[in-house]
């Protein structure tokens, strides 16, 4: 492990970088719904009123396929960290998983977001996807220079 850190240079950062954005961003909020200890109430008074709310097992099934998801993305940027996948010799096989995973989370998320009419957080939640897709664009393109 040591040597790979040695072989890190100031082009790998920008992998560093990715994976601690993304890292936080789905850890802790992966982290906070697997606390609320069920369904928050918050969460049911946004969309109770929706379609989502007759839905098998009611808002349940959208609450936890999200936190699923986003702990199931935590869990590959770890896997990235862990397989030294910032090096540019490396397959950034966790690191592309990642983020394509991150993409259809912040569908979901402005979707949930656009259908109770919070336009200012799907807004958000649209740069947030075309972020995530640039990091995709950057990693992929380099990976193919190999």
């Amino acid at each position: 492990m040591l040597n790979q850190l040695k072989e890190t240079t100031t082009a790998n950062l920008k992998y560093i970088a990715i994976q601690a954005l993304f890292l936080v961003t789905f850890g802790l909020a992966s982290l906070g719904k697997w606390q609320a200890g069920g369904v928050p109430d918050h969460f049911i008074n946004q969309f109770g009123e929706t379609w989502l709310a007759s839905l098998p097992l009611g808002l349940a099934l959208p609450f936890y396929t999200i936190a699923i998801t986003e702990t199931l993305a935590f869990v590959f940027f770890i896997l990235s960290v862990f397989r030294v996948e910032w090096l540019n010799s490396s397959d950034k096989m966790y690191l592309r998983l990642g983020l394509i995973l991150s993409l259809f989370i912040f569908v979901i998320l402005s979707y949930g977001l656009r259908l109770v009419g919070e336009f200012g957080g799907t807004a958000n939640t649209f740069f947030y996807f075309g972020v995530t897709l640039f990091a995709l664009y950057l990693t992929e393109k380099e990976s193919e220079m190999k």
